[in-house]
């Protein structure tokens, strides 16, 4: 795009610069900035990125979108030859910018929108694998899923001819923004649980929040996970609703599930015909991401030969629920990037289909507000529901899952005041062929329990 369409849009002015000159990439971090990028100064509640522009045209930067500068005529004289955009911000730039962005693919493009309380970033990769094997996809890096991270996800659009956008949110009203974007196409709802209710106070609220992904869409389809108890309720104006399950009626349902310890596999029927489909990441919520998959790429008219090759090829994104085995065949599961109850029990549930002793080492989940005591308490009952062998907590509110435990079966489990503390505990007591799940919100810290059982293992 111009930079006349970049002051149209922002409604920013030209301080220096060529009008007609051509903004191709743009770049908010000057450690990564390459040659010929469009610097955007992001401010953040400790840091105002606009105040390195200067290092951003000495790192080769062709143009700067900043706010709240005053420049000097020196500055001005120095740089001359570069363009310097001012706005009023640049957060409420970036998402006019990834607005025009999109509107420039057109309305037949193809998008993807992908949102849930868990499970946005697995979903968005295994849609994403699907979707690439008949179209040149784009899809979001990792969890760039918020108010910055989604229009710098628009921004690498070039040749391709699909996205698949994770969408994430944790109050009413910034899904709809990120929506009005994107303006998906597809969207996907994973499942409505019990993540941020701390913020909008009931599940209630939270699938409200979920279902303002359709405020960008003026035509399209909705696919749901059909086993949620909210998501079926669901049933949006002008949108097609397409839903998916495995104990609930759905257009598209799996049936002669097995879940293996590193694998599922499961059947589906199509047009009539039944396909074989297995899936290389164990627990039965991959079943669901699969699903979901297969249900977006029929959608965009792939062959049911390729969505099965996408599943089938797809591979998780790091720092997902990876699984390290470490000396004596130990093997760890690693789910410190975050938590809720939800995830807890998927996770717990993958934990109990292992052979050998199991270990649930469990941290707090963060943000629940009024109903920190329940959920927890929620995750305790769910363990004494699976062959789990010993139950390590830390944590104050991840005390309520040890006591749940040990009130019905004393002894199962232990609290620890810091993760230290837990992690000796954890390395005298492990044992031949134990398999350690780790998990917790990303605010406590568990990978530091991760990082010594990789030293000292």
């Amino acid at each position: 795009m111009k930079v006349k369409d970049i002051i149209r849009e922002t409604k920013g002015k030209l301080i220096i610069g060529n009008i007609e000159s051509e903004c191709d990439s743009f770049c908010k971090d000057t450690r990564i900035l390459k040659p010929e990028d469009t610097y955007i100064g992001i401010k953040g509640e400790n840091f105002d990125g606009s105040t390195l522009w200067k290092q951003a045209f000495e790192k080769g930067a062709k143009a700067v979108i900043i706010q709240n500068i005053n420049f000097s005529k020196n500055d001005l004289e120095k740089w001359e030859n570069k363009i310097i955009i001012e706005v009023e911000d640049t957060i409420e730039a970036i998402a006019k910018i990834a607005t025009y962005k999109r509107e420039l693919q057109g309305k037949d493009f193809q998008v993807v929108g992908v949102t849930g309380s868990v499970g946005k970033t697995s979903t968005k990769d295994i849609i994403s694998n699907v979707v690439s094997q008949k179209y040149k996809t784009l899809k979001t890096q990792g969890n760039n899923n918020n108010n910055i991270g989604l229009p710098f996800t628009i921004f690498n659009l070039q040749d391709q001819e699909a996205a698949v956008i994770e969408m994430g949110m944790n109050h009413f009203g910034e899904l709809s923004k990120l929506t009005k974007i994107a303006k998906p196409t597809i969207s996907v709802i994973t499942n409505v649980g019990t993540s941020h209710i701390g913020n909008l106070g009931s599940r209630e609220n939270i699938l409200q929040a979920k279902m303002e992904i359709v405020h960008g869409m003026n035509h399209g389809t909705l696919v749901v996970n059909n086993d949620n108890d909210l998501l079926s309720t669901v049933h949006p104006e002008g949108i097609s609703l397409k839903t998916i399950g495995i104990e609930s009626d759905a257009d598209l349902k799996a049936t002669d599930i097995i879940l293996n310890e590193d694998m599922s596999s499961f059947r589906v029927k199509v047009d009539g015909q039944d396909y074989d489909v297995r899936v290389y990441v164990p627990g039965v919520h991959f079943i669901f991401n699969a699903l979901i998959a297969i249900q977006v790429g029929l959608l965009l008219d792939i062959p049911m030969e390729k969505c099965i090759k996408g599943i089938e090829t797809f591979e998780l994104t790091k720092n997902r629920n990876d699984i390290l085995t470490l000396d004596r065949h130990i093997r760890v599961i690693d789910g410190t990037y975050n938590a809720n109850l939800d995830s807890m029990k998927s996770s717990i549930d993958v934990l109990s289909g292992y052979a050998g002793r199991k270990i649930a080492v469990l941290g707090d989940m963060l943000e629940l507000g009024d109903y920190e005591e329940t959920l927890h308490r929620a995750v305790g009952a769910h363990l004494l529901k699976k062959n789990i062998d010993l139950v390590l907590t830390v944590g104050p509110a991840a005390r309520y899952i040890s006591d749940e435990v040990n009130k019905a079966k004393p002894g199962l489990a232990y609290h620890f005041d810091d993760n230290a503390s837990l992690s000796a505990y954890l390395q005298e007591c492990l044992e031949e062929n134990d398999v350690v799940l780790v998990k917790a919100s990303n605010g406590m810290h568990l990978k530091e329990v991760i990082n010594d059982l990789k030293e000292n293992n």
